[in-house]
């Protein structure tokens, strides 16, 4: 019997321990966030499957779902030839079920006419996991700094 119970409670611990969200894990799926947003892959059906159904993104003083943030990249799609996003300074905070990032992004975009615009923003996100797969739930993102060439 104490066999059994100690085979129980060392499988709900390692169950428990690799159940648990990493730094890594967490800035990972922030990184492919960006990934799939890049303008020359971005496909809403590829990006909905790491958001949540009510996900949010606030954005140039707007709040948007993924509905009206994809109209928005469909229309900047046509005047932009690449987009390109370095994040840094990660300040990762976790539970087991959620993790939040605060970051500072500095983005670049090539335009058709050749301009190109150098964005800072900082910015904030929040992840959740749903049936053990983290998603983001919530996007902030305030712009710091542009600069166009």
């Amino acid at each position: 019997m104490n066999k059994l119970l100690i085979f129980l409670s060392v499988t709900f611990c390692l169950n428990a321990w690799s159940a648990s969200l990493s730094e890594d894990e967490a800035i990972s799926k922030l990184n492919e966030f960006f990934e799939l947003l890049d303008i020359e892959v971005y496909e809403k059906d590829n990006i909905e499957k790491i958001l949540t159904e009510d996900f949010k993104i606030f954005e140039m003083g707007k709040s948007w779902n993924m509905d009206e943030f994809d109209t928005f990249l469909q229309e900047a799609s046509e005047t932009t030839i690449s987009t390109d996003w370095d994040l840094s300074e990660y300040r990762v905070s976790l539970d087991d079920n959620s993790a939040h990032i605060s970051y500072v992004n500095n983005g670049t975009f090539v335009n058709t006419d050749g301009e190109v615009i150098y964005s800072y923003w900082l910015e904030s996100v929040y992840m959740v996991k749903e049936q053990g797969v983290l998603k983001l739930k919530f996007l902030q993102s305030d712009l710091v700094n542009r600069e166009v060439r």
